[in-house]
């Protein structure tokens, strides 16, 4: 027994081809190849992960299993014909390198494996925006990433204005200052991420505008103004007082008629 169990993992290592690598993002789906020979009929494939070969996913006696192992379950899908084996939803569990054993009718065997690398997706870059208002319009624009190995870079960058472009030596920050003339004109200007063939964009919007002059008072409508709220006044004056003499007299009358 001890015996073929040493024939197998010899054949194996002398079967097994070079470390093939494939990969694919959080959430999405990736496929890896089987590599087995266009003219094999197969009639028997055995995926397996980890250095006990422990199987996830098998086709034996034309029965096909993908629910084995309970973090797989409902994620797997396998191609009877070819031992491709595709694998839904990825997680960051799902990176390491997985096995495939391969028989074809005439008993021939094959195994290969194949890394499987899951990356995050590149996000969006932040842009943070700064005005100071004097006599110009002055924008300072930030852009920065939260991913790494990534360039950053301004785009659609009008050409009014007057504009200092600059990239930060950790690539993953730029910066852009920006005087603008004063208008109601729009202006967009966007930030782009990149990393090898990946790129992700973000647009910001920025406008300028002339304050709006304070209203101010005719020197001619003041007095006629001043009048009007003196005239209010006296008139409130007036009216205190008559309440208050009222007031008064009624206290005296109902006094009056207590000591009678």
């Amino acid at each position: 027994m001890t015996l073929q169990i040493l024939l197998i993992l010899s054949l194996h290592a002398a079967l097994a081809t070079s470390l093939r690598e494939v990969s694919g993002y959080l959430g999405d789906k990736v496929t890896l190849p089987s590599a087995a020979d266009a003219s094999w009929k197969l009639s028997s494939i055995t995926w397996s992960i980890f250095p006990n070969n422990t199987w996830i996913a098998t086709c034996r006696d034309q029965k096909t299993n993908v629910e084995r192992v309970d973090r797989y379950k409902r994620r797997l899908r396998l191609n009877t014909s070819t031992g491709d084996l595709t694998i839904l939803h990825l997680t960051p569990e799902d990176d390491m390198v997985y096995t495939v054993d391969l028989t074809n009718t005439d008993k021939q065997y094959s195994v290969n494996k194949m890394k499987v690398t899951v990356r995050e997706r590149l996000q969006k870059p932040i842009i943070s925006s700064y005005l100071s208002k004097d006599e110009h319009c002055s924008w300072f624009l930030q852009c920065c990433s939260t991913d790494a190995d990534v360039h950053l870079s301004w785009q659609d960058v009008p050409q009014t204005g007057t504009f200092s472009n600059m990239t930060t030596s950790n690539g993953n920050s730029a910066d852009l200052s920006a005087f603008l003339q004063n208008t109601t004109n729009l202006v967009e200007i966007t930030c782009t991420s990149r990393r090898k063939a990946e790129k992700a964009s973000r647009v910001v919007t920025l406008m300028c505008y002339a304050e709006e002059p304070q209203p101010t008072l005719d020197p001619q409508v003041l007095p006629s103004t001043r009048e009007r709220y003196s005239l209010v006044l006296l008139v409130g004056s007036i009216l205190g007082a008559s309440l208050t003499v009222s007031g008064l007299y009624i206290a005296m009358c109902v006094r009056r008629k207590r000591n009678i």
